[in-house]
């Protein structure tokens, strides 16, 4: 099967999942902010947000070496090794897991607050998500990375929302109210949830060479890849969720709360970028083993068309009618969100211009210039948060956004075209054939249906 083929058959299924997650976690959104208010949902995303920066120290980029490694693999048949980095990178999740939970708990009780604060008591139960989604991500990624899209994306992107969608109607139900902190509990429950199908899933589909085989340790080796990609993944969070912090530090969790309602709908538009990325790069790591240069760039071609056209059409609409959907659906306290939205927006369109330049970085063996391209971004964006932010709130933060992480997304493009001579952007000369190539081989794949019926 060609490489658009597999591409495009694992972007269907692939945008089955995303819609019905997207679907899921707006669901989950409205009843959080319609129950908590700006200030309420600004401490439970401030708590979650620094939980997920806090995940970065118990992963350190293993789940996406994981990914890299399967690849590997399937090409050349050395699961010994894989085996061995599952093995001792889900020990590392939970040791690294445990210490920082004891740590966060000790701190709290020694502040002093823990009764008064309620972000440090959302933030108690925040951290036990820790070695719930660090080792679901891990068993997720391999599933990926094996042409099992279905199974390893239903715990992660179905089964954990619609529990913690439950889990919050049923606190609702029971206490006539819901908090911040039973907010992050919902989460909690949701990611056990979500461990426990993807550790089922991953039983039943993992090869049986990966089971017969004798584990290899290199721990060195692992080290060396994995920290690079630790740190990549870690700058990329941070991109994303610094300005959230910083709205909270030098604006308040009211203003914070506007932010993360603004971009809680941005990731609305991101649903084709989100379906075509997760298709993507586990070819890219099987393309990369197998050598296969023009499958690459036909791939990189079609996704950074794919992703800057999807936020474009899906995001014009909500930028039109933004003033009636954020006070309808969200309540008063997120009529503010809406220029917020716009101008995310409007980044977002510009960064999915330069395609999946950072993936295929990662997956090629060039981590360093995706950890170069992040901190571009992360010091642009502190830089303009701290100058706007005070002043102008949310609003502030979300230009901040937009500006640093379109440039870090060009630049990162930038340097691998010199490097490696792939061109991610949606200015490539090759671009008008490799789309008429793509509409033939969707019709091909359609009629071949047809004949099967």
């Amino acid at each position: 099967m060609s490489p658009v083929r597999r591409f495009i058959q694992s972007s269907g299924i692939m945008a089955v999942f995303y819609a019905g997650s997207l679907l899921l976690a707006f669901a989950v959104g409205i009843v959080l902010t319609r129950n908590l208010g700006a200030y309420g949902f600004g401490i439970y995303s401030l708590a979650l947000t620094t939980a997920t920066l806090f995940g970065l120290v118990t992963e350190f980029g293993l789940p996406v070496l994981a990914l890299r490694e399967t690849g590997t693999a399937r090409s050349s048949g050395k699961w010994g090794t894989l085996r061995g980095l599952l093995r001792w990178s889900d020990r590392a999740i939970v040791l690294l897991s445990v210490f920082l939970i004891a740590a966060t708990v000790i701190a709290v009780q020694l502040s002093g607050r823990a009764g008064e604060s309620d972000y440090l008591a959302t933030m108690v139960w925040a951290v036990a998500l820790l070695p719930l989604v660090g080792l679901a991500k891990l068993r997720s990624n391999v599933l990926l990375a094996l042409d099992r899209v279905a199974a390893g994306q239903f715990a992660v992107m179905i089964a954990r929302p619609l529990v913690v969608l439950a889990a919050c109607l049923g606190i609702i139900w029971l206490t006539g109210g819901l908090s911040a902190s039973a907010a992050m509990i919902a989460q909690v429950t949701g990611a056990a949830a979500s461990l426990a199908i993807v550790a089922l899933l991953f039983r039943r589909w993992r090869p049986v060479q990966l089971t017969e085989t004798k584990p290899k340790t290199d721990v060195s080796a692992w080290l060396a890849a994995s920290l690079p990609m630790g740190l990549s993944e870690g700058l990329r969070l941070l991109q994303g969720q610094l300005a959230l912090l910083l709205t909270g530090w030098l604006a308040g969790a009211a203003a914070a709360g506007v932010y993360r309602g603004a971009d809680a709908v941005v990731q609305l538009t991101t649903v084709v970028a989100s379906v075509v990325a997760t298709a993507a790069t586990p070819m890219f790591a099987r393309m990369v083993g197998e050598n296969d240069r023009s499958g690459i760039q036909r791939i990189a071609i079609l996704t950074s068309t794919a992703m800057a056209s999807g936020v474009l059409i899906i995001g014009l609409p909500i930028a039109v009618a933004g003033d009636w959907i954020f006070p309808t659906l969200f309540g008063r306290d997120f009529a503010a969100s809406t220029p917020v939205f716009v101008v995310l927006w409007i980044g977002l369109f510009a960064t999915y211009c330069s395609g999946l330049a950072q993936s295929l970085a990662n997956m090629s063996g060039h981590h360093g210039l995706t950890t170069q391209s992040f901190l571009v971004t992360a010091g642009i964006n502190v830089v303009l948060g701290i100058a706007l932010i005070p002043n102008h709130g949310a609003l502030g933060a979300g230009v901040a956004t937009a500006v640093s992480a379109s440039i870090g997304a060009s630049w990162c493009a930038w340097r691998l075209f010199r490097r490696t001579g792939y061109n991610t952007t949606i200015l490539n000369q090759s671009l008008p054939g490799q789309l008429v190539a793509s509409v033939r081989t969707v019709l091909a794949i359609a009629k071949a249906r047809q004949k099967g019926d």
